[in-house]
């Protein structure tokens, strides 16, 4: 996974990107990529702002996170 092996390891290289306007959008209940992970990045890049939706799962064309991934895009374009 991009998420946490070797070079890739994208916790491990959050401090290469902080100074990068973030946004982490998280179904609460997403299966495939559990809430843990986004709060460990979160927590690893608290400057992004972590954007929980409380009816949506895993799929970005879920209703609720297509709005958040659609408000991100508008807020840092």
């Amino acid at each position: 996974s991009a998420w946490v092996d070797g070079e890739r390891d994208l916790l491990k290289n959050v401090p290469k990107i902080r100074h990068i306007p973030g946004v982490i959008v998280q179904g609460r209940y997403d299966v495939v990529c559990p809430m843990e992970s986004a709060w460990a990045l979160h927590r690893a890049w608290p400057e992004a702002d972590l954007r929980v939706v409380q009816d949506a799962g895993h799929s970005a064309t879920e209703p609720g996170n297509t709005h958040e991934l659609v408000e991100a895009t508008d807020r840092l374009r």
